[in-house]
């Protein structure tokens, strides 16, 4: 007998509205970024923190469904939490942290070796013995700690809208990553679609128990540049 599949749930059909707010804003970024790529990053990123100051789940997971599959991922990139937590009750408690201090300050690929890791600030280290205390995976690189170690390689969305995205798994053995109840990591699957070239969106699935998906979260990526670009 064969094992029953996971039951996908996350995003659903959005409103014409939501895309017609979407559509428009995207393709003026996209047409920027052919003549100022800089530019044309800087006010993405600026958009991507308004929707995720107000909350802008709808919007944001248009975004989302709007994206390609980046060609390719490699080096350090600097990341934004886009929205609160969300779908898991453990949100209620993580939110008011999260907007405190979010302690992720992005992610590093390895395009040669298909992983990566995250990196947080050194405070996470401290964060991380109460919360997952058996997980030894952190460790320092220069003025930031790195851990929670993955592979990536291109795939298809586990949950609507099942577009082409590069996939992260942390589920691998080896790399011991955390899945208690607080910090699930090892249950966590990111799924990143670029928006235009080196600025990414990415949603953050998780298996429940029962083999439920659920998308729990959206973050951006963007390559470092400079200081213009950082604002």
């Amino acid at each position: 007998m064969s094992p029953t599949p996971p039951v996908a749930t996350g995003a659903t059909q959005l409103p014409s509205t939501v895309t017609a707010v979407i559509g428009p804003i995207l393709a003026e970024l996209r047409e920027l970024s052919k003549h100022a790529p800089g530019r044309a990053r800087v006010e993405g990123w600026r958009y991507l923190r308004e929707l995720s100051r107000a909350d802008r789940r709808d919007q944001i997971g248009a975004l989302f469904a709007a994206g390609t599959r980046p060609a390719q991922l490699d080096g350090a990139y600097e990341g934004l939490i886009v929205g609160k937590l969300f779908n898991v009750p453990e949100a209620a408690l993580a939110n008011p942290l999260l907007a405190i201090n979010p302690t992720w300050q992005g992610k590093t690929f390895n395009a040669e070796s298909g992983t990566g890791f995250n990196r947080l600030i050194p405070l996470a280290r401290y964060a991380m013995r109460v919360i997952a205390p058996l997980y030894r995976g952190l460790r320092r690189a220069g003025p930031e700690i790195v851990g929670f170690d993955f592979r990536c390689s291109a795939d298809v969305g586990l949950v609507t809208p099942k577009i082409p995205v590069i996939a992260l798994d942390y589920g691998i053995e080896e790399y011991c990553n955390p899945s208690v109840r607080t910090f699930p990591i090892k249950r966590t699957r990111d799924e990143i679609v670029e928006l235009l070239p080196g600025l990414y969106l990415g949603r953050a699935l998780l298996t429940m128990h029962t083999g439920e998906i659920r998308t729990i979260a959206h973050f951006a990526l963007r390559h470092f540049e400079n200081e213009e670009v950082r604002s």
